[in-house]
């Protein structure tokens, strides 16, 4: 690996305790099951043989760039995109079954989480996980042309499903959360050009 970077964005982590949309130790959590998340990822290309060029420290994780990931295979790229969610929902099992995971509030803001994650990053939008596990199924037999056209188009078609959640959410519960990874992937998905 070549270098760890701290992202300027980092300080944007300070906004959500400051504002009192989370508390400090929910912030801290957050980043923790996130950095999970993107240890899963740095784990599998390490079984895969893929060097990383540069871990980048961000305000809810950290972002692990492989040195030369079109050189990977596809089978391979989806194994690695799968391995961040799949350790989120490892370690949502592990705090189900924990016999007090009900009553501890951090257990249960954890639990949530790591739920929260790979919920989101199981959607086949581009370029969460999903998004990636999908293009690199279908790079296996076509073109890249191809498969960006049909992550595009399911990509649309999850936002334009998920519409009603992210006004459920803005207009039940004031929670403007989902709305911004909404906001994001759709502007991702419209910006978007070329292959991976």
């Amino acid at each position: 690996m070549r270098k760890i970077r701290l992202h300027p964005s980092l300080l944007l982590a300070a906004v959500f305790p400051c504002l009192g949309l989370l508390t400090w130790g929910q912030t801290a959590l957050l980043w923790a099951s996130a950095t999970l998340h993107e240890t899963g990822h740095v784990v599998a290309y390490r079984i895969c043989k893929t060097r990383m060029k540069q871990i980048t420290v961000l305000p809810f994780g950290i972002c692990a760039v492989p040195e030369n990931p079109l050189q990977t295979s596809p089978k391979n790229e989806v194994f690695c995109a799968a391995a961040g969610p799949i350790i989120n929902l490892l370690v949502s099992v592990v705090l189900l079954a924990l016999p007090f995971s009900a009553d501890n509030e951090t257990v249960l803001y954890l639990l949530y989480c790591n739920s929260a994650l790979f919920c989101v990053n199981m959607l086949p939008i581009l370029p969460l996980d999903g998004g990636r596990m999908v293009y690199f199924a279908l790079a296996a037999k076509y073109d890249g042309g191809f498969c960006e056209t049909v992550c595009r188009r399911m990509g649309w078609i999850c936002l334009i499903l998920l519409l009603y959640p992210v006004i459920a959410a803005l207009w039940i519960d004031y929670n403007p959360s989902l709305a911004i990874i909404w906001g994001y992937l759709a502007g991702y998905t419209c910006l978007r050009r070329g292959s991976i």
